[in-house]
């Protein structure tokens, strides 16, 4: 038994070892490589800050970067108001059909934004867009910063939206109790009361919604380029795109000042929110009572359901629309046709390679993520191992990092042959592959990380007892309970993986195309009679609702929208 009992030790040793390692070669080497490449750029790799002196200097990436912080802040405040009275109302309020609303609001989280800018540009392109010829004049005009702040913010609330409900759904009602018995009005309990005790919340998820709008890529390009409004990603793809070792470190330098800042601001709310911690979840609690909203049930309700025709069923509708078009921007039934479709899917070569390239390496990405999440939640969760901790960081560093740092970082690792033991991937679909894997391996971690919790060890204990080793126990036990959690958590990287655009972009190569690129490809300049991109983008939104649905199904609606 004492054998036994140490040889499980050891293999548990040794699998800390393996994952630690891979996680800290593909997970974090390929920063400490970014950092140094670019630290020790100088004459005959001495270390010098030219590379960020030449990227900083330039007017074009200064002005990129107060684009960048500007768009970013006024996103994060209209995601902020937007968001947390919508949450507020859904949970506190008598607002029909709210259980409804928390699903349908929550969709456009489940829309690569790209696919949003596309849809709007069909709407509010200020010379053939649809909304502009309806009202028989410009009203709309998508390429400007409002234009850009709008798209980016009608999708990225949902960020706001759902952190709120969690936090609403959490928390101890007693003390809004007590407020309304003391007759405070619904806006004094809303105000004093569940303000405060939301702000943790708030603050992380207003910070969230600022890092990914300046870590966003599609909507900057599609829309704010043509405006002459360049971000800080658009501004790194212009550098990356040179082809040369100057543009490269440049790309760099930028990159790795993006990076920075958000490492700090997830430090920093960190900071806020476990200094404004506040006890929000007690012992006893029941359903919280209903505020009456009386006359303005109506309205609200009504307003509720324009918003949401806006932000999703305006776009969807328009960017089928679109592909159904012949002329983009004109409608009437004698200009509906399915020839986008058949063009696309049958004329373009690039969309059955594209198709084909997205689908293998989604799924390769989606099965690996889950195969090494499941290995790593395990040592985090079932083993006392020291260090096991670190598992969680080297796999959450990634994600908390924008794609476009991740790509450029890749690149600069594995162009040359690392540590000369792999060969150059750059130009390759593996590194694409490892991309996908280490950006998203932290959602496999933290379902499957979530499963374990919740079986008792004394199944697996009885097993050992039993004779069973290591592997059977993983085999007989852990598996099968774990299935709907694995399940779940290849979806929910698949998902993401499929129409991924902002790492591709700056990864992909000849023959290497995916959905996303080609997209954005169509978009932008290789479809001159236009739809093309609708088209695909159709399809993805289509994938993704069904993706979605299966995912709620799987796991019983604790996954999903």
């Amino acid at each position: 038994m004492l054998k036994r009992i140490k040889d499980n030790l050891n293999f548990q040793f040794l699998i800390l070892a393996i994952a630690a390692l891979a996680l800290f070669i593909f997970c974090v080497v390929p920063f400490i490589s970014l950092f140094e490449k670019i630290l020790f750029s100088g004459t005959d790799g001495q270390f010098s800050f030219a590379a960020f002196r030449d990227a900083f200097a330039s007017a074009a990436t200064l002005q990129a970067i107060g684009n960048t912080i500007v768009v970013s802040s006024l996103v994060a405040a209209g995601c902020l108001l937007v968001g947390v009275p919508m949450a507020w109302l859904l949970t506190r309020s008598d607002l029909p059909w709210a259980g409804r609303f928390r699903s349908w609001l929550s969709l456009p989280f489940a829309i690569p934004p790209y696919v949003g800018a596309i849809a709007w540009i069909f709407l509010a392109n200020p010379t053939t867009g649809l909304l502009n010829k309806f009202f028989a004049e410009n009203v709309f005009n998508i390429y400007s910063m409002a234009g850009l702040v709008f798209v980016e913010t009608s999708f990225l609330y949902t960020f706001i939206l759902m952190t709120t409900l969690s936090s609403l759904d959490r928390m101890d009602s007693s003390l809004e109790e007590a407020a309304r018995l003391s007759g405070a009005s619904p806006l004094q309990v809303f105000r004093d009361i569940s303000l405060p005790l939301m702000r943790p919340a708030i603050i992380s998820g207003g910070l969230l919604v600022f890092l990914a709008s300046a870590a966003s890529f599609g909507v900057p390009a599609l829309i704010g380029s043509p405006a002459r409004l360049y971000l800080m990603t658009t501004q790194i793809y212009t550098f990356q795109k040179m082809g040369s070792m100057s543009g490269l470190l440049k790309a760099g330098a930028l990159s790795s000042a993006l990076m920075i800042t958000a490492l700090l601001a997830l430090f920093l709310s960190q900071v806020l929110v476990r200094n404004q911690r506040l006890q929000t979840v007690g012992g006893k609690t029941a359903r919280p009572s209903v505020f009456s909203l009386g006359h303005w049930r109506t309205p609200l309700l009504l307003l509720l359901s324009a918003f949401f025709a806006v932000v999703f069923l305006l776009p969807v509708s328009g960017i089928l629309l679109s592909s159904l078009s012949h002329i983009q921007g004109e409608l009437s039934f004698s200009n509906l046709t399915f020839s986008n479709w058949h063009r696309v899917l049958f004329e373009v070569d690039e969309v059955g390679r594209a198709m084909a390239n997205s689908l293998s390496l989604s799924a390769g990405a989606a099965s690996l993520a889950v195969l090494v999440g499941l290995l790593v939640s395990y040592i985090q969760v079932k083993t006392t191992v020291p260090g096991r901790g670190l598992l969680d960081i080297f796999a959450s560093l990634p994600y908390a990092t924008p794609g476009t740092v991740v790509a450029l970082a890749l690149i600069i690792t594995f162009s040359g042959s690392f540590m000369g033991i792999f060969p150059s991937l750059y130009n390759t679909a593996v590194l694409i592959l490892i991309a996908y894997v280490v950006k998203y391996l932290s959602f496999a971690v933290k379902t499957t990380s979530d499963a374990y919790r919740q079986i008792d060890e004394v199944l697996a204990e009885a097993a050992r007892v039993s004779g069973a080793s290591w592997l059977q126990v993983m085999l007989h036990i852990w598996l099968p309970l774990l299935r709907p959690a694995l399940v779940a958590g290849w979806f929910l990287v698949f998902m993401p993986v499929m129409s991924e655009l902002t790492m591709t972009v700056l990864l992909t190569g000849p023959g290497l195309e995916t959905i996303g690129t080609v997209i954005f490809q169509l978009q932008e300049y290789a479809d001159a009679s236009g739809g093309g991109a609708s088209v695909l983008a159709v399809i993805v939104i289509a994938a993704v609702i069904a993706i979605n649905f299966l995912v709620k199904r799987v796991s019983r609606g604790k996954y999903g929208l």
